[in-house]
């Protein structure tokens, strides 16, 4: 069992930490990776989907590990999904910015700024593909199961190079009930690497364990207690984990 040296951790701005006045000090990750002792590297993108986060973690997984000079073995990915409505596309021709007033950034990738957000939040806008995409081209059923096979292949991606991986949810993502077509394809996860239950009860959730208890921005997202009872609660479940190990320095000292 080796030690986890590096907390790698993607999502949408429910871990990247927006409305935070310091998201690199404040935001869950960086809170979970003081109390564990570990260098932190966080992915996540403010307005991002799923498929952008499985995509941003298998192209730059081998960068990271390089650059902080650690092994697969001696990282942690952890992973918080975000709205099935979200999906993306490259198009080498625009630049989405790095900042948006309402909902903050993302992070500094190469090539980053060709992948274009599709969301709800874009179609009010009235962005077009947005809109598109959503009339024509989702559907519950649909972006469940490829929720769910996109999750599958990174999990597998991740476990085959050695890297322990655990999973979260931003707050109740999945249709209750879960379509049938899903159903085989959720079973074949380890529920074991998600932190509550699979499909999560909404107390396992980030927001829904938060909401009401703590203060939230205007634009809807848990500002600083509610990152800190978030890490908190992360780093109760990952410290009792007998699967990992962190260094001495950090408050679980497996």
């Amino acid at each position: 069992m080796s030690t986890i040296r590096l907390l790698v951790v993607n999502g949408c701005s429910f871990a990247r930490g927006a409305e935070l006045a310091d998201p690199d000090r404040d935001a869950w990750p960086a809170v979970l990776g003081r109390e564990l002792g570990v260098g932190v590297v966080n992915l996540a993108c403010d307005g991002g989907s799923n498929r952008r986060a499985v995509r941003t973690t298998v192209q730059h997984l081998e960068s990271i590990r390089a650059a902080y000079g650690v092994g697969y073995d001696q990282m942690l990915f952890v992973n918080m999904w975000t709205a099935l409505s979200r999906n993306e596309y490259h198009d080498s021709g625009i630049e989405d910015g790095p900042v948006r007033p309402d909902l903050g950034v993302r992070p500094a990738l190469p090539g980053e700024l060709h992948w274009q957000r599709v969301a709800d939040w874009k179609a009010a806008e009235g962005d077009k593909p947005s809109k598109a995409y959503l009339r024509h081209l989702f559907s519950t059923t649909g972006e469940t199961v490829n929720f769910f096979v996109d999750w599958l292949l990174l999990e597998h991606h991740l476990t085959g190079r050695g890297v322990p991986s655990r999973f979260a949810f931003a707050w109740e993502i999945l249709p209750d009930p879960i379509p049938a077509e899903a159903v085989p394809v959720m079973r074949a996860l380890r529920a074991d690497l998600v932190f509550g239950a699979l499909p999560p009860r909404p107390e396992d959730t980030f927001r829904e364990m938060v909401f009401g208890r703590v203060p939230f921005g205007d634009w809807d997202h848990p500002l600083r207690e509610g990152h800190q009872h978030f890490a908190a609660a992360m780093l109760r479940w990952l410290g009792g984990d007998e699967r990992l190990r962190f260094p001495p320095s950090g408050r679980s000292r497996r």
